[in-house]
């Protein structure tokens, strides 16, 4: 015969007792004939029956083994069925088990006691078979409900538990990272700052060489002059870019805005860069849109940005190559600045390595292209602190465009 449906057994922490059968239901009455008659109704459903006379036998069985179920009849000598009930409520290992009260007592007092005491249900006597039946089944489903809902209460906090203490983990990880990148910082810009008072003075000893200052210099030391001041002035610039993202991260790199003209900043870049793009063979084309407004800008800053993004183009694009610059507005009213290149282009992959502070996308000692991986990243920055976008579009091999966006508001009528 097949189990009934919804038997089970109680589950609980620190059960000194294993549980019986799936299908097994224990019997406490006195009276012999009662619990002959319910063995028999009960086995013909398919529940495995165990016997006791009293509530200090029942505690026995249930401490060898606990069932599924308690059937137990309210007034029974040495240990009634209230006392048994606040027995086994007392246990670990049965405090959840399903008790159902057989009684004849009908007052409201004595149902009321029974629920007090840990009954879950209670049957009037004398008892109706088929009632019984689907009463033992109505609570084995309910009981193994709640087993599934505790057990599934106890992965929630589980998880809950797993959940917080990750995210003490990441917050902890998160504070140390920022402390980290601050004491970095901090690092990099009082370094910054003590090697450029020593540097400027060997640019400005070697400059005076140079100008035979002091007098008359063989002219293979004047040469040797200009190659202090020229790697000098390569290194001061390197340190300076370290010195403008060190504040730019930690916040403290400020704007000093005013009215600027859009052409004559990018005018004053290309003359700038067009002895290197001589140098290395580069075309170089401008194209800035007629009767631009004044902007509202940092215009150092501006010419930064341009410089920046004009000279990394021409030093990633060979001999033959071409960069072009475009400046106009966009069709929201914003300025856009896109500078195109034939060069060596990137890989969707390394822009964003291009785009870190510090990053290399070669990043072999005995690389090609110089720098050490500011450009890009100070540029970004200072178009941040504009209100604006940088975005790279970049195919290996075919070259690469940097659009830089800023913000309508900042045009003036």
């Amino acid at each position: 015969m097949s189990p009934p449906d919804g038997v089970g057994v109680i589950e609980a922490d620190g059960m000194s007792a294993p549980p019986m059968t799936m299908q097994t239901l224990l019997i406490v009455d006195d009276d012999p004939v009662v619990r002959s008659l319910m063995r028999d109704a009960l086995e013909d459903e398919g529940f495995t029956i165990i016997e006791a006379e009293d509530g200090a036998e029942a505690c026995a069985h249930c401490d060898q083994a606990v069932p599924a179920l308690i059937v137990v009849d309210a007034v029974m000598p040495v240990m009634d069925g209230f006392e048994l009930c606040r027995a086994l409520r007392s246990r670990p290992h049965t405090a959840q088990i399903p008790i159902l009260m057989a009684t004849s007592l009908d007052d409201t007092g004595s149902i009321a006691r029974a629920y007090e005491v840990g009954a879950t249900d209670f049957i009037a006597k004398p008892l109706n078979w088929l009632m019984l039946s689907q009463r033992i089944r109505y609570m084995l489903r309910a009981s193994r409900a709640f087993d599934e809902l505790h057990k599934n209460q106890q992965r929630l906090i589980a998880a809950f538990d797993e959940l917080r203490e990750n995210q003490e983990r990441l917050i902890a990880a998160r504070d140390a990272a920022e402390a980290a990148n601050k004491a970095k910082s901090e690092f990099l810009a009082n370094m910054s700052h003590e090697l450029r008072t020593p540097l400027n003075a060997i640019i400005g000893f070697a400059s005076m060489m140079q100008q035979e200052i002091r007098g008359p210099l063989d002219p293979r030391y004047a040469a040797d002059a200009k190659i202090i001041i020229d790697s000098g002035s390569h290194l001061l610039g390197i340190i300076n870019d370290i010195l403008d993202i060190a504040k730019a991260e930690s916040n403290s790199l400020q704007l000093n805005e005013d009215t600027i003209d859009i052409d004559e900043i990018v005018q004053f870049c290309a003359e700038l860069v067009a002895q290197m793009a001589e140098k290395g063979e580069v075309g170089c084309s401008m194209a800035v849109e007629k009767d631009l407004p004044k902007f509202f800008g940092d215009p150092k800053k501006l010419r930064q940005v341009v410089i920046n993004l004009l000279s990394n183009a021409i030093k990633f694009t060979p001999t033959g190559g071409g960069v072009a610059l475009t400046a106009g507005r966009d069709t929201g009213g914003g300025l856009t600045i896109s500078i195109t290149d034939t060069g060596i282009g990137m890989t969707t992959d390394q822009v964003p390595i291009a785009m870190a502070p510090f990053g290399q996308v070669d990043s072999r000692l005995a690389r090609k292209y110089e720098g050490i991986g500011l450009g890009l990243p100070l540029t970004n920055k200072l178009v941040e602190m504009h209100g604006g976008t940088l975005e790279i579009e970049s195919e290996l091999g075919k070259g690469t465009t940097v659009t830089v966006r800023l913000p309508a508001e900042r045009f003036r009528p």
